[in-house]
């Protein structure tokens, strides 16, 4: 464990030192959430679900798209370049170390802004959560997820520069999981796109939230809440499991040559 709180502070240290980096990981996540947030309060009938439902949504769009998945592939895909992770396994650091390390700072800000997202809702009047324990457990499982994501990715991203061409598919698939285009699809392609990462999260944080999966249905009470959140956490679960496994098979600690 001291291994990887050296590697954890010296994550965080970098983070801090990027004063660009620190803004998008701090204030990308928050701004438009935020703004749907102020809007929804202007409205005669105040913050709905609906647009409860929106800005959390866009909110875990930026959060685990571009803070999470995109700040980790391009951090791994810059250690390896840079020779950092084929040094780092001739320490006493295992390799779970190595690559647990860059993805604790994601993890601890995905926790605080987390919270900073649903203390501004509350504050604006916002209903407050029906089922606290689903919405944790889609942010944190969602945050595991695309940090798994980010490591497969790496596995054929050469460096920074290339990550911004290889994490379009990954962001593509998470796009199609928002609630716009899972409404204007057909009901087969509906249930294909219930099975990607962002949707199986959205589910959770829905349900965690607002106690639906869709703004406009009848919310369900908390105890109602954990029968239908069993499939978005076995899609999250699958998804995590079946990434990781991949990536340590494939993953790549040194350049190509």
């Amino acid at each position: 464990m001291n291994a990887l709180a050296t590697l954890s502070r010296s994550e965080f240290t970098l983070l801090v030192r990027n004063r660009v980096l620190l803004f998008n990981a701090l204030v990308m996540p928050l701004l438009f959430p935020v703004v749907v947030l102020v809007i929804g309060t202007r409205s005669d009938d105040g913050l709905t679900d609906t647009i409860v439902s929106s800005a959390l949504e866009i909110f875990a769009l930026f959060l685990l798209v571009f803070l999470v998945f995109y700040n980790l592939l391009s951090a791994y895909a810059t250690r390896r370049d840079e020779l950092v992770l084929k040094r780092l396994r001739t320490g006493e650091a295992t390799d779970n170390q190595i690559l647990l390390g860059p993805a604790v700072p994601s993890f601890a800000l995905t926790a605080v802004l987390t919270v900073a997202v649903a203390a501004i809702i509350v504050i604006l009047g916002g209903s407050l959560p029906t089922n606290p324990i689903l919405l944790i457990v889609g942010f944190a499982g969602g945050a595991a997820l695309f940090a798994a994501l980010a490591l497969i990715t790496s596995t054929f991203t050469r460096n920074a520069e290339a990550a911004q061409i290889t994490s379009l598919p990954i962001m593509l698939v998470a796009m199609a999981g928002t609630s716009f285009l899972r409404g204007i699809v057909p009901d087969s392609v509906h249930s294909l796109i219930d099975l990607t990462p962002m949707a199986a999260v959205l589910d959770l944080v829905n349900l965690g939230w607002i106690g639906s999966t869709d703004p406009d249905s009848t919310p369900l009470a908390f105890a109602d809440t954990f029968s239908p959140a069993m499939m978005p956490l076995l899609v999250v679960a699958a998804w995590i499991v079946g990434s990781i496994v991949i990536a340590k098979t494939h993953f790549r600690w040194e350049p190509r040559s």
